[in-house]
């Protein structure tokens, strides 16, 4: 159970750096096209693809990814350059929505109903997917609240979590 734990991190690690260079190459991608004036050549069918491959390795940044140069020579040779924003967004979009399966992980001081589970998960799938899966963990630490754990975010309610807020602020006010 241990190495598989491990394994799920290591794994959730190399997932959240790739995702992490896709996000930020494709927008760098995105931000080289708008701001080059070049789209109109880029979707224009008359214009060779050799020529509009030349142009687009001319802003793909030397070190972006080799499947957004792909992608970008993909939609320039099929004269749908204006489509890269769009591409952009929904790729954000879905990286907001997670990853199909992800895990929720909801940590609580005592075990929640089923009530309990049925309205906080309808709240996080609205916020994070449909496709959100659930796994419950109890711990008494946290002396009340909830701490949920989705991909890379956190969200501390506990009040453990709470009253290590107010310390730091109290130390620091000193």
């Amino acid at each position: 159970m241990a190495d598989a734990a491990l394994a799920q991190t290591y794994a959730r690690a190399v997932f959240e750096k790739a995702v992490e260079k896709y996000t930020r190459d494709l927008h760098a991608l995105d931000h080289a096209v708008t701001n080059s004036n070049l789209l109109t050549r880029l979707d224009n069918a008359a214009e060779s693809f050799e020529s509009k491959k030349a142009l687009i390795n001319g802003l793909v940044p030397a070190q972006a990814d080799p499947e957004v140069r792909n992608l970008a020579l993909l939609l320039a040779s099929k004269n749908q350059m204006h489509l890269l924003a769009d591409v952009v967004n929904a790729f954000d979009h879905l990286v907001a929505q997670g990853t199909p399966g992800a895990l929720g992980i909801v940590t609580s001081a005592i075990a929640l109903t089923a009530a309990d589970k049925e309205k906080l998960e309808a709240k996080l799938r609205a916020q994070y997917g449909d496709q959100l899966n659930f796994e419950y963990r109890l711990d008494p630490t946290i002396l009340g609240g909830l701490i949920v754990r989705i991909g890379d975010v956190v969200i501390d309610g506990s009040v453990s979590g709470k009253l290590a807020v107010m310390k730091q602020k109290l130390e620091t006010a000193r």
